[in-house]
């Protein structure tokens, strides 16, 4: 079912602000993003671009964030759907590498749950669409 508008809002502040941390390399803000679960995912477009749990994906963050280069999304929220305290998004365009100006297709699914009031990611799927 179609979010109202109020959570659509919220999930999709979320989901701009998650994308900033991971552009501007936030190793702090952006895990603040996620749900400190043992069974919170993180699926990527490249083999072996999984991490499940807290620490997994903070260390996959740490690895991303080492790189010579920050992760650049400009992506269009497609729908938000919402059941009670969990929400999920999708939302597609391009990610590219602050290095250099060439866009790849990029797709994002994601779970969001609300918890005391704030919106924490349960899953994210990007991929890279061929």
């Amino acid at each position: 079912m179609l979010a109202n508008a109020e959570i659509k809002w919220a999930v999709l502040a979320e989901f701009r602000i998650l994308v900033e941390h991971i552009a501007n390399g936030r190793l702090n803000e952006t895990m603040a993003c996620f749900a400190d679960d043992a069974d919170i995912a993180l699926y990527g477009s490249e083999p072996g671009d999984v991490a499940v749990g807290h620490d997994a994906i903070r260390a996959h963050m740490v690895a991303i964030f080492a790189r010579p280069y920050r992760v650049l999304f400009d992506l269009e929220p497609g729908k938000v759907s919402a059941h009670g305290n969990v929400a999920w998004l999708t939302a597609q365009g391009t990610v590219r590498r602050s290095t250099d100006d060439e866009r790849h297709p990029y797709r994002v699914t994601a779970v969001l749950e609300r918890r005391r009031g704030k919106w924490l990611w349960q899953l994210f799927s990007g991929s890279e669409p061929r």
